[in-house]
């Protein structure tokens, strides 16, 4: 699947709560940790892997950028679950992984429609986000940015609110 996702730094979670429920249903909150590994940990690297612990679930994922235009990211997402985590993560040590960075955020999440949400996030470290994604076949890329852009509209959100760097990025240059 594609990501097509645009990322804004929110001043005010309770006002973007209560329009966010204007049109998406509320389907809960959740706690995401994910730990970053890279093979080069010196520098911020250009690629690295997720490991998101869950409800008890590991989720492996890495994203392959494709495409950022008018403040909205496009990503090819691959994603899999790991049962045994403990020997993963040796075996990515062996390949040269290192871990070198830790992400923790609590998600509130209302859906849109099928593969298609929005996010209000508070990442330690870092305050309130607004995540409105929608997850798309290739051929789906334009009509979801078009979908993106609409309920930014809706929010009242404007373009210079939006944030491009990374969690991770953020977080990295918080630290070094």
């Amino acid at each position: 699947m594609i990501e097509v996702e645009s990322k804004i730094k929110v001043r005010n979670p309770k006002e973007i709560r209560r329009r966010i429920r204007d049109f998406a249903k509320f389907s809960g909150k959740e706690e995401k940790i994910d730990d970053y590994y890279a093979l080069n940990t010196n520098h911020y690297p250009k690629k690295s892997l997720r490991i998101r612990k869950r409800k008890g679930i590991y989720e492996v994922n890495f994203k392959q950028r494709i495409s950022y235009k008018k403040g909205i990211h496009a990503k090819k997402e691959s994603e899999f679950n790991v049962s045994d985590i403990k020997n993963f993560v040796e075996l990515i040590k062996d390949f040269g992984f290192r871990k070198w960075l830790r992400k923790e955020k609590l998600s509130e999440v209302y859906t849109i429609k099928k593969n298609f949400h929005v996010e209000l996030n508070k990442v330690k470290n870092l305050g309130w986000f607004l995540e409105v994604e929608y997850l798309a076949e290739e051929n789906e890329i334009a009509e979801a940015r078009r979908e993106v852009v609409r309920i930014m509209r809706l929010l009242g959100l404007k373009k210079k609110d939006v944030v491009k760097e990374g969690y991770t990025k953020m977080l990295w240059d918080k630290i070094h």
